[in-house]
């Protein structure tokens, strides 16, 4: 799964980064310059206003996550 997403403010950087962390599959940000891996809160204060993707495998039951993201999603 591949979503685009944007966050706004640092409590939305908060709370994806805490469902990251529950989670038991990698979760990947891509950027412009790289990857960051999504449980680390230091590289999401980088992604703060920008424009990037959420990486999660395909064998990943990705299904609340996905939800979560939707009121992110940048389309």
């Amino acid at each position: 799964m591949i979503q685009p997403v944007k966050f706004e403010t640092q409590e939305d950087l908060f709370r994806f980064s805490e469902l990251a962390s529950k989670e038991d599959f990698p979760i990947y940000i891509s950027t412009s310059y790289g990857q960051l891996d999504a449980r680390s809160l230091l590289g999401l204060f980088t992604i703060l206003g920008k424009d990037v993707n959420i990486v999660v495998g395909d064998h990943a039951n990705a299904d609340k996550f996905s939800a979560f993201l939707q009121k992110y999603a940048n389309s």
